[in-house]
């Protein structure tokens, strides 16, 4: 999945919230790919649990 400048920048703010989370580099890079990944498989279940996300609200 490749991300434009604009998408990349909401994506890196998103993750920002869960790095308090994050034990070490390793962790935080899982959970960045695994995240990559939901958002790219683009999902119906992904779809309708982005839709009540509440930074979409």
């Amino acid at each position: 999945m490749q991300l434009r400048s604009a998408e990349g920048d909401e994506y890196r703010a998103y993750l920002e919230t869960y790095d308090a989370l994050m034990g070490d580099a390793r962790t935080k890079a899982t959970f960045a790919e695994v995240i990559q990944g939901i958002i790219g498989s683009e999902s119906l279940c992904a779809a309708r649990i982005a839709r009540f996300s509440p930074q979409t609200c």
